[in-house]
Protein backbone atom coordinates (compact mmCIF):
# COMPACT_ATOMS: atom_id res chain seq x y z
CA UNK A 1 0.00 0.00 0.00
CA UNK A 2 1.44 3.38 -1.02
CA UNK A 3 1.14 6.61 0.93
CA UNK A 4 -1.72 8.97 0.07
CA UNK A 5 -1.22 11.40 2.96
CA UNK A 6 -1.85 15.10 2.44
CA UNK A 7 1.26 17.26 2.04
CA UNK A 8 2.22 19.23 5.20
CA UNK A 9 1.28 22.90 5.44
CA UNK A 10 3.75 25.77 5.66
CA UNK A 11 2.72 26.25 9.29
CA UNK A 12 3.59 22.62 10.04
CA UNK A 13 7.09 23.18 8.67
CA UNK A 14 7.41 26.32 10.81
CA UNK A 15 6.52 24.36 13.96
CA UNK A 16 9.11 21.77 13.00
CA UNK A 17 11.78 24.38 12.31
CA UNK A 18 11.27 26.06 15.69
CA UNK A 19 11.47 22.84 17.67
CA UNK A 20 14.35 21.56 15.52
CA UNK A 21 16.39 24.68 16.24
CA UNK A 22 16.41 23.84 19.95
CA UNK A 23 17.08 20.17 19.21
CA UNK A 24 20.17 21.02 17.12
CA UNK A 25 21.31 23.55 19.71
CA UNK A 26 21.08 20.76 22.26
CA UNK A 27 23.32 18.50 20.13
CA UNK A 28 25.91 21.26 19.94
CA UNK A 29 25.88 21.69 23.71
CA UNK A 30 26.23 17.94 24.34
CA UNK A 31 29.63 17.65 22.70
CA UNK A 32 30.86 21.22 23.11
CA UNK A 33 33.17 20.52 26.06
CA UNK A 34 35.18 17.91 24.13
CA UNK A 35 36.06 20.58 21.54
CA UNK A 36 37.56 22.94 24.13
CA UNK A 37 39.51 20.59 26.43
CA UNK A 38 42.82 22.51 26.30
CA UNK A 39 41.12 25.82 27.11
CA UNK A 40 39.15 24.41 30.03
CA UNK A 41 42.18 22.54 31.39
CA UNK A 42 44.18 25.77 31.34
CA UNK A 43 41.50 28.01 32.88
CA UNK A 44 40.31 25.55 35.54
CA UNK A 45 43.79 24.12 36.21
CA UNK A 46 42.50 20.55 35.98
CA UNK A 47 43.37 17.33 34.15
CA UNK A 48 41.37 15.36 31.58
CA UNK A 49 39.57 13.34 34.30
CA UNK A 50 37.93 16.43 35.75
CA UNK A 51 37.16 17.74 32.26
CA UNK A 52 35.36 14.43 31.64
CA UNK A 53 33.36 15.06 34.82
CA UNK A 54 32.30 18.47 33.50
CA UNK A 55 31.35 17.04 30.11
CA UNK A 56 29.46 13.98 31.42
CA UNK A 57 27.50 15.91 34.07
CA UNK A 58 25.25 17.22 31.29
CA UNK A 59 23.96 13.70 30.70
CA UNK A 60 23.11 13.02 34.34
CA UNK A 61 20.03 15.23 34.27
CA UNK A 62 19.43 14.80 30.52
CA UNK A 63 19.05 11.01 30.73
CA UNK A 64 17.31 10.87 34.11
CA UNK A 65 14.65 13.33 32.96
CA UNK A 66 13.77 11.77 29.61
CA UNK A 67 10.67 10.04 31.03
CA UNK A 68 9.63 12.90 33.37
CA UNK A 69 10.14 15.29 30.46
CA UNK A 70 7.86 13.18 28.27
CA UNK A 71 5.23 13.07 31.01
CA UNK A 72 5.30 16.85 31.30
CA UNK A 73 4.96 17.20 27.51
CA UNK A 74 1.81 15.06 27.67
CA UNK A 75 0.37 17.05 30.57
CA UNK A 76 1.25 20.61 29.55
CA UNK A 77 2.02 20.48 25.83
CA UNK A 78 5.19 20.97 23.84
CA UNK A 79 5.13 24.78 23.80
CA UNK A 80 5.19 25.23 27.59
CA UNK A 81 7.94 22.65 28.04
CA UNK A 82 10.07 24.12 25.26
CA UNK A 83 9.68 27.63 26.68
CA UNK A 84 10.74 26.48 30.14
CA UNK A 85 13.49 24.32 28.64
CA UNK A 86 15.01 27.13 26.57
CA UNK A 87 15.01 29.48 29.56
CA UNK A 88 16.72 26.87 31.77
CA UNK A 89 19.16 26.10 28.98
CA UNK A 90 19.97 29.79 28.57
CA UNK A 91 20.57 30.01 32.31
CA UNK A 92 22.83 26.96 32.23
CA UNK A 93 24.94 28.20 29.34
CA UNK A 94 25.24 31.65 30.95
CA UNK A 95 26.35 30.15 34.26
CA UNK A 96 28.91 28.04 32.40
CA UNK A 97 30.28 31.17 30.71
CA UNK A 98 30.99 32.81 34.09
CA UNK A 99 32.09 29.69 35.99
CA UNK A 100 35.52 29.72 37.63
CA UNK A 101 35.71 26.25 39.14
CA UNK A 102 34.84 22.66 38.31
CA UNK A 103 31.92 22.63 40.77
CA UNK A 104 30.40 25.73 39.16
CA UNK A 105 30.87 24.26 35.67
CA UNK A 106 29.26 20.96 36.72
CA UNK A 107 26.28 22.82 38.21
CA UNK A 108 25.89 24.79 34.98
CA UNK A 109 26.01 21.62 32.87
CA UNK A 110 23.44 19.94 35.13
CA UNK A 111 21.09 22.88 34.61
CA UNK A 112 21.69 22.78 30.85
CA UNK A 113 20.89 19.06 30.76
CA UNK A 114 17.72 19.75 32.75
CA UNK A 115 16.60 22.35 30.21
CA UNK A 116 17.28 20.24 27.13
CA UNK A 117 15.86 16.96 28.51
CA UNK A 118 12.35 17.36 27.01
CA UNK A 119 13.60 18.72 23.66
CA UNK A 120 13.33 15.50 21.65
CA UNK A 121 10.02 14.33 23.13
CA UNK A 122 8.51 17.79 22.60
CA UNK A 123 9.82 18.06 19.04
CA UNK A 124 8.59 14.60 18.01
CA UNK A 125 5.25 15.26 19.73
CA UNK A 126 4.87 18.39 17.60
CA UNK A 127 5.69 16.42 14.46
CA UNK A 128 3.03 13.86 15.39
CA UNK A 129 0.48 16.65 15.89
CA UNK A 130 1.23 18.73 12.81
CA UNK A 131 2.19 16.09 10.23
CA UNK A 132 0.11 13.20 8.93
CA UNK A 133 1.31 9.64 9.76
CA UNK A 134 2.64 9.21 6.23
CA UNK A 135 5.18 12.01 6.79
CA UNK A 136 6.21 11.30 10.38
CA UNK A 137 9.21 9.03 9.73
CA UNK A 138 10.50 11.28 6.94
CA UNK A 139 10.33 14.42 9.10
CA UNK A 140 12.00 12.87 12.14
CA UNK A 141 14.51 11.29 9.76
CA UNK A 142 15.25 14.74 8.36
CA UNK A 143 15.65 15.99 11.92
CA UNK A 144 18.11 13.21 12.69
CA UNK A 145 19.98 13.88 9.43
CA UNK A 146 20.63 17.45 10.46
CA UNK A 147 21.62 16.21 13.93
CA UNK A 148 24.13 13.82 12.32
CA UNK A 149 25.63 16.69 10.32
CA UNK A 150 25.96 18.63 13.55
CA UNK A 151 27.57 15.57 15.13
CA UNK A 152 30.04 15.19 12.29
CA UNK A 153 30.90 18.88 11.85
CA UNK A 154 29.87 20.47 15.15
CA UNK A 155 33.13 19.72 16.94
CA UNK A 156 35.14 21.52 14.29
CA UNK A 157 32.71 24.47 14.33
CA UNK A 158 32.82 24.77 18.13
CA UNK A 159 36.61 24.48 18.09
CA UNK A 160 36.86 27.27 15.50
CA UNK A 161 34.43 29.54 17.35
CA UNK A 162 36.27 28.91 20.61
CA UNK A 163 39.51 29.97 18.95
CA UNK A 164 37.85 33.15 17.61
CA UNK A 165 35.85 34.26 20.66
CA UNK A 166 37.09 32.22 23.62
CA UNK A 167 34.94 29.59 25.33
CA UNK A 168 33.44 32.02 27.86
CA UNK A 169 32.22 34.43 25.19
CA UNK A 170 31.00 31.54 23.06
CA UNK A 171 28.74 30.27 25.85
CA UNK A 172 27.60 33.80 26.62
CA UNK A 173 26.52 34.21 22.98
CA UNK A 174 24.87 30.78 23.15
CA UNK A 175 22.75 31.90 26.11
CA UNK A 176 21.62 35.00 24.17
CA UNK A 177 20.73 32.82 21.17
CA UNK A 178 18.69 30.53 23.43
CA UNK A 179 16.73 33.47 24.85
CA UNK A 180 16.05 34.66 21.29
CA UNK A 181 14.72 31.20 20.49
CA UNK A 182 12.47 31.45 23.56
CA UNK A 183 10.97 34.66 22.21
CA UNK A 184 10.32 33.16 18.76
CA UNK A 185 8.63 30.11 20.32
CA UNK A 186 6.49 32.30 22.56
CA UNK A 187 5.28 34.25 19.53
CA UNK A 188 4.78 31.55 16.93
CA UNK A 189 4.80 28.02 18.37
CA UNK A 190 1.48 26.16 18.76
CA UNK A 191 0.98 22.67 20.16
CA UNK A 192 -1.38 21.51 17.42
CA UNK A 193 -3.56 22.78 14.55
CA UNK A 194 -6.83 24.45 15.49
CA UNK A 195 -8.74 21.57 13.87
CA UNK A 196 -7.39 19.20 16.52
CA UNK A 197 -8.31 21.26 19.54
CA UNK A 198 -11.69 19.61 20.08
CA UNK A 199 -10.32 16.11 19.62
CA UNK A 200 -7.31 16.54 21.87
CA UNK A 201 -7.35 14.44 25.01
CA UNK A 202 -6.59 16.31 28.19
CA UNK A 203 -3.67 14.40 29.70
CA UNK A 204 -3.97 16.26 32.99
CA UNK A 205 -6.93 13.97 33.72
CA UNK A 206 -4.47 11.10 33.96
CA UNK A 207 -2.30 10.72 37.04
CA UNK A 208 1.45 10.40 36.59
CA UNK A 209 1.12 6.82 37.77
CA UNK A 210 -1.41 6.06 35.04
CA UNK A 211 0.71 7.76 32.38
CA UNK A 212 3.72 5.65 33.35
CA UNK A 213 1.62 2.52 33.65
CA UNK A 214 0.25 2.83 30.11
CA UNK A 215 3.77 3.18 28.67
CA UNK A 216 5.67 0.74 30.89
CA UNK A 217 3.05 -1.99 30.45
CA UNK A 218 3.27 -1.81 26.66
CA UNK A 219 5.76 -4.50 25.49
CA UNK A 220 5.89 -3.02 21.98
CA UNK A 221 7.31 0.25 23.31
CA UNK A 222 10.02 -1.66 25.18
CA UNK A 223 10.85 -3.62 22.03
CA UNK A 224 11.00 -0.46 19.91
CA UNK A 225 13.35 1.17 22.41
CA UNK A 226 15.50 -1.97 22.51
CA UNK A 227 15.78 -2.14 18.72
CA UNK A 228 16.68 1.54 18.50
CA UNK A 229 19.30 1.09 21.20
CA UNK A 230 20.87 -1.84 19.36
CA UNK A 231 21.12 0.10 16.08
CA UNK A 232 22.42 3.36 17.56
CA UNK A 233 25.88 2.17 18.81
CA UNK A 234 27.40 2.60 15.36
CA UNK A 235 27.10 6.34 15.99
CA UNK A 236 27.31 6.54 19.78
CA UNK A 237 30.14 3.99 20.18
CA UNK A 238 32.15 3.89 16.96
CA UNK A 239 31.42 7.38 15.64
CA UNK A 240 31.72 9.22 18.93
CA UNK A 241 34.63 7.39 20.55
CA UNK A 242 36.58 4.72 18.69
CA UNK A 243 36.47 5.33 14.94
CA UNK A 244 39.42 7.71 14.71
CA UNK A 245 41.87 5.72 16.90
CA UNK A 246 40.83 2.49 15.14
CA UNK A 247 41.46 3.93 11.66
CA UNK A 248 44.76 5.49 12.79
CA UNK A 249 45.92 2.14 14.16
CA UNK A 250 44.77 0.10 11.18
CA UNK A 251 46.12 2.31 8.40
CA UNK A 252 48.83 4.35 10.14
CA UNK A 253 47.30 7.67 9.04
CA UNK A 254 47.14 11.04 10.76
CA UNK A 255 44.20 12.09 12.89
CA UNK A 256 42.89 14.41 10.15
CA UNK A 257 42.87 11.60 7.59
CA UNK A 258 41.34 9.16 10.07
CA UNK A 259 38.57 11.69 10.73
CA UNK A 260 37.30 10.98 7.19
CA UNK A 261 36.12 7.58 8.41
CA UNK A 262 34.30 9.22 11.27
CA UNK A 263 32.73 11.79 8.96
CA UNK A 264 31.61 8.99 6.62
CA UNK A 265 29.62 7.37 9.45
CA UNK A 266 27.77 10.59 10.23
CA UNK A 267 27.18 11.45 6.59
CA UNK A 268 25.82 7.95 5.97
CA UNK A 269 23.35 8.37 8.81
CA UNK A 270 22.49 11.87 7.59
CA UNK A 271 21.54 10.42 4.20
CA UNK A 272 19.87 7.30 5.55
CA UNK A 273 17.58 8.88 8.15
CA UNK A 274 15.35 10.88 5.76
CA UNK A 275 15.65 8.42 2.83
CA UNK A 276 14.76 5.28 4.78
CA UNK A 277 12.18 7.24 6.75
CA UNK A 278 10.54 8.40 3.53
CA UNK A 279 10.55 4.88 2.06
CA UNK A 280 8.96 3.44 5.19
CA UNK A 281 6.28 6.18 5.03
CA UNK A 282 5.69 5.70 1.31
CA UNK A 283 5.31 1.91 1.39
CA UNK A 284 3.91 1.67 4.95
CA UNK A 285 6.49 -1.03 5.71
CA UNK A 286 8.52 0.10 8.69
CA UNK A 287 9.38 -3.37 9.99
CA UNK A 288 10.64 -4.54 6.58
CA UNK A 289 12.80 -1.43 6.31
CA UNK A 290 14.13 -2.03 9.83
CA UNK A 291 15.04 -5.62 8.93
CA UNK A 292 16.78 -4.59 5.70
CA UNK A 293 18.68 -1.84 7.50
CA UNK A 294 19.81 -4.04 10.39
CA UNK A 295 21.00 -6.85 8.12
CA UNK A 296 22.77 -4.51 5.68
CA UNK A 297 24.45 -2.63 8.54
CA UNK A 298 25.63 -5.98 9.95
CA UNK A 299 27.07 -6.96 6.57
CA UNK A 300 28.77 -3.60 5.93
CA UNK A 301 30.42 -3.24 9.34
CA UNK A 302 31.46 -6.90 9.34
CA UNK A 303 33.27 -6.47 6.04
CA UNK A 304 34.92 -3.28 7.28
CA UNK A 305 36.18 -4.94 10.46
CA UNK A 306 37.06 -8.47 9.39
CA UNK A 307 38.43 -8.27 5.82
CA UNK A 308 42.08 -7.35 6.42
CA UNK A 309 43.24 -6.46 2.89
CA UNK A 310 40.74 -3.64 2.28
CA UNK A 311 42.05 -0.25 1.22
CA UNK A 312 41.43 2.85 3.31
CA UNK A 313 38.98 4.27 0.75
CA UNK A 314 36.96 1.03 0.74
CA UNK A 315 36.69 1.00 4.54
CA UNK A 316 35.54 4.63 4.49
CA UNK A 317 32.89 3.67 1.93
CA UNK A 318 31.75 0.76 4.10
CA UNK A 319 31.53 3.09 7.09
CA UNK A 320 29.29 5.38 5.03
CA UNK A 321 27.01 2.48 4.06
CA UNK A 322 26.98 1.19 7.65
CA UNK A 323 25.82 4.60 8.88
CA UNK A 324 23.21 4.78 6.13
CA UNK A 325 21.62 1.42 6.96
CA UNK A 326 22.01 1.71 10.75
CA UNK A 327 19.94 4.91 10.55
CA UNK A 328 16.89 2.67 10.89
CA UNK A 329 17.41 3.30 14.62
CA UNK A 330 14.95 6.21 14.22
CA UNK A 331 12.11 4.14 12.67
CA UNK A 332 10.97 2.73 16.06
CA UNK A 333 9.97 6.30 16.99
CA UNK A 334 7.52 6.24 14.07
CA UNK A 335 6.10 2.93 15.30
CA UNK A 336 5.76 4.31 18.83
CA UNK A 337 3.93 7.33 17.41
CA UNK A 338 1.46 4.99 15.69
CA UNK A 339 0.79 2.52 18.52
CA UNK A 340 0.66 4.98 21.43
CA UNK A 341 -2.43 6.93 22.54
CA UNK A 342 -1.91 10.65 22.01
CA UNK A 343 -2.40 11.43 25.70
CA UNK A 344 0.81 9.53 26.61
CA UNK A 345 2.78 9.94 23.38
CA UNK A 346 5.33 12.35 24.87
CA UNK A 347 6.00 9.91 27.71
CA UNK A 348 6.47 7.08 25.20
CA UNK A 349 8.86 9.16 23.07
CA UNK A 350 10.93 10.11 26.11
CA UNK A 351 11.10 6.49 27.25
CA UNK A 352 12.12 5.25 23.79
CA UNK A 353 14.82 7.91 23.52
CA UNK A 354 16.16 7.05 26.97
CA UNK A 355 16.43 3.36 26.08
CA UNK A 356 18.14 4.18 22.79
CA UNK A 357 20.75 6.39 24.44
CA UNK A 358 21.40 4.19 27.49
CA UNK A 359 21.88 1.00 25.47
CA UNK A 360 23.72 2.70 22.63
CA UNK A 361 26.02 4.92 24.68
CA UNK A 362 27.03 4.12 28.30
CA UNK A 363 26.40 0.36 28.27
CA UNK A 364 27.98 -0.68 24.98
CA UNK A 365 30.63 2.05 25.10
CA UNK A 366 31.73 0.73 28.48
CA UNK A 367 31.72 -2.84 27.13
CA UNK A 368 34.01 -1.86 24.24
CA UNK A 369 36.34 -0.13 26.71
CA UNK A 370 36.50 -3.19 28.95
CA UNK A 371 37.20 -5.50 26.00
CA UNK A 372 39.98 -3.22 24.80
CA UNK A 373 41.68 -3.09 28.18
CA UNK A 374 41.41 -6.82 28.91
CA UNK A 375 42.39 -8.12 25.46
CA UNK A 376 45.89 -6.60 25.34
CA UNK A 377 47.93 -3.92 27.12
CA UNK A 378 48.41 -0.49 25.61
CA UNK A 379 51.74 0.22 23.94
CA UNK A 380 52.63 3.90 24.25
CA UNK A 381 48.97 4.70 24.79
CA UNK A 382 47.77 2.77 21.71
CA UNK A 383 45.88 -0.53 21.59
CA UNK A 384 46.89 -3.13 18.96
CA UNK A 385 44.62 -3.65 15.96
CA UNK A 386 43.57 -7.10 17.18
CA UNK A 387 42.14 -5.53 20.34
CA UNK A 388 40.07 -3.06 18.33
CA UNK A 389 38.78 -5.84 16.08
CA UNK A 390 37.71 -7.88 19.10
CA UNK A 391 36.17 -5.01 21.02
CA UNK A 392 34.30 -3.54 18.05
CA UNK A 393 32.71 -6.94 17.39
CA UNK A 394 30.09 -5.57 19.79
CA UNK A 395 28.65 -3.68 16.80
CA UNK A 396 27.77 -6.57 14.43
CA UNK A 397 26.53 -8.56 17.42
CA UNK A 398 24.24 -5.67 18.38
CA UNK A 399 22.83 -5.59 14.85
CA UNK A 400 22.16 -9.34 14.96
CA UNK A 401 20.37 -8.92 18.28
CA UNK A 402 18.32 -6.14 16.70
CA UNK A 403 17.24 -8.53 13.96
CA UNK A 404 16.18 -11.02 16.63
CA UNK A 405 14.16 -8.35 18.47
CA UNK A 406 12.28 -7.58 15.24
CA UNK A 407 10.65 -11.01 15.46
CA UNK A 408 8.47 -9.75 18.34
CA UNK A 409 7.77 -6.24 17.03
CA UNK A 410 4.32 -5.91 15.48
CA UNK A 411 3.60 -3.28 12.87
CA UNK A 412 0.06 -1.85 13.11
CA UNK A 413 -2.19 -1.50 10.13
CA UNK A 414 -2.48 2.13 9.06
CA UNK A 415 -6.20 2.21 9.71
CA UNK A 416 -5.61 1.11 13.31
CA UNK A 417 -2.70 3.44 13.95
CA UNK A 418 -2.98 6.72 15.79
CA UNK A 419 -5.35 5.21 18.32
CA UNK A 420 -6.37 7.24 21.27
Amino acid sequence: MLSTDQAPSAKAWLMWALSLSFLLFQFMLQGSVSAMVPDLSRDFHVDVTQISLISSSYFWTYLLLQIPGGILVDRFGSKRLLLVGTVLCAGGTFLFSISHSVSEAVLARLLTGLGTAPALAAAFYLVGSWFSPGYFAFVIGLSEALAMLFGGLGGEVVSTLTHLFGWKNLFLYASVFCLGLTLLMALFLKDRPATQQKDHHNSSKLSVKNQLSIVLRAPQIWLCGLFSGLMFPLISVLGTYWCIPYVMTRFGVTIRVAALGNLALFLGAAVGCPVLGHLSDFFHRRKVMMAVGAFAAFAMISMALYIPALKFSVVVGLFFLSGLFASVYMLPFALVNEITPQRVRGTAMGFTNMMSIVIGAPLLTALVGVLLKTSAPQIEGVFPLSSYTLALSVLPLAFLLGLAVLHWIREPERNTAQCS
